[in-house]
């Protein structure tokens, strides 16, 4: 599985549920073919060119780090054992390294990480009350290609505007 592309002094971490089968497959975050992460992320102005799923180990330069909630299997939400969730450790991990914000990239994941335990319907997009450690919590639609249905990339606007 991928590593964690965390460090001290982010602006953003931007959290998924798991790696999806390309990523776990190519070694990168957010490979899958229809996924929308790095154009979003270049257009909303986190980034000043168009990043490569390749180029992720670098997005720390950006002020952007990495991680996902599960680390031991890949796979769509929909395919995540709920016992696989590691929220202590993402926690942990958290409160170590204090970004300003952490950006959960889908409902599931925020729905886990708040203590939900995937009921999404309990979930708005956009920055929520709670906090984790310092860090505030905004939550994302997803950019895989699987979850078109739900995509609006205002939220990824919004947040750009509250990071700058």
């Amino acid at each position: 599985m991928l590593k964690d592309v965390l460090s001290h002094n982010l602006n953003i971490v931007f959290c998924g549920t798991a790696k999806g089968e390309a990523s776990a497959r190519l070694g990168y975050y957010y490979a899958g073919p229809g996924n929308k992460f790095y154009d979003v992320l270049h257009r909303a102005g986190f980034t000043n060119r168009r990043l490569e799923p390749k180029d992720c180990y670098d997005i720390n330069q950006y002020g952007i780090g990495l991680t996902d909630l599960v680390h031991n299997q890949a796979g769509n939400d929909n395919q995540i054992r709920k016992e696989n969730y590691d929220i202590a450790l993402f926690n942990k991990k958290m409160e170590l390294y204090q970004p300003e914000y952490i950006a959960f990239t889908s409902k599931a994941a925020a729905s886990f990480a708040m203590g939900y335990r995937g009921m999404t319907r309990l979930i708005d997009y956009g920055l929520q009350e709670r906090v984790i450690g310092t860090s505030k919590i905004f939550v994302l639609p997803s950019t895989s290609g699987s979850a078109r249905g739900y995509w609006d990339e205002s939220f990824w606007f919004a947040l750009r505007e509250l990071t700058t």
